[in-house]
């Protein structure tokens, strides 16, 4: 699933949970992307493995990651229920599936070539995974509250649909989004509206306790499991 903060998160029919931003300027076949005509200038790039040695890195990601599952998931998942571990994110580093959204700590200026550079500040990241040999999904994808606004969402989504077009030779791309059939949430509502306007549509409603059994024990009311599919043209 898939979550841009508070204010944006998801497949793998059967495997591992995807559950789970580019420039004017940028070539989708750069590994890294850099923007240049907004307020903030953002880049985004897949993580270097060696980032997964990293403890404080990967403990800001866990902490934002987290957090914003916790709003964003309200009501849909008992207060046991977490998004992710260090554990988790540091395969998803080492297996190059995390993409990483960064900006300067120093607003006037455009940032730092690496995400972990002392002047670098992470303020976004997305899982990106091969599903089928046509098939590629983005899903945990989660942004700052505090820099809601700054595109970070939409280039991290553009990121990963560029590399699985011209990286991983995917023609379709597909992410996930669970929803309540007990009540309205309010990001719900939004986020289906935004992956409507970023070109996606649900081709099926699938099973979550068959997807994801592991998470079915946490849910604490009965949810709708959609899934989304975009071609990559």
């Amino acid at each position: 699933m898939t979550l841009l903060s508070p204010s944006v998160s998801e497949s793998q029919p059967v495997t591992p949970s995807p559950y789970s931003p580019l420039s004017s300027t940028t070539n989708l076949t750069s590994t890294t992307t850099t923007t240049s005509p907004s307020p903030i200038q953002v880049s985004v790039a897949i993580a270097d493995p060696s980032l997964s040695q990293n403890s404080a890195l990967v403990t800001q990601l866990v902490e934002l990651i987290n957090a914003v599952y916790t709003v964003a998931e309200e009501g849909i998942f008992n207060d046991v229920y977490r998004r992710t571990t260090p554990t988790d994110l540091r395969h998803l580093i080492e297996t190059s599936e995390l993409a990483l959204a960064w900006i300067s700590s120093n607003p006037s200026s455009p940032p730092p070539s690496k995400p972990d550079d002392p002047s670098a500040k992470i303020i976004g990241c997305s899982r990106v995974q091969s599903l089928s040999p046509t098939h590629g999904v983005f899903g945990m994808l989660v942004c700052d509250p505090d820099h809601r606004g700054s595109g970070a969402g939409k280039k991290l989504v553009e990121f990963a649909e560029g590399h699985c077009k011209n990286v991983l030779g995917k023609s379709v791309m597909q992410c996930e989004l669970l929803v309540s059939t007990e009540f309205e949430h309010p990001f719900k509502v939004r986020m289906h509206s935004w992956y409507e306007r970023m070109g996606y549509k649900v081709v099926r409603i699938g099973d979550f306790g068959r997807e994801y059994p592991h998470l079915k024990p946490c849910l604490v009311t009965d949810v709708e499991f959609r899934v989304y599919e975009k071609a990559l043209v």
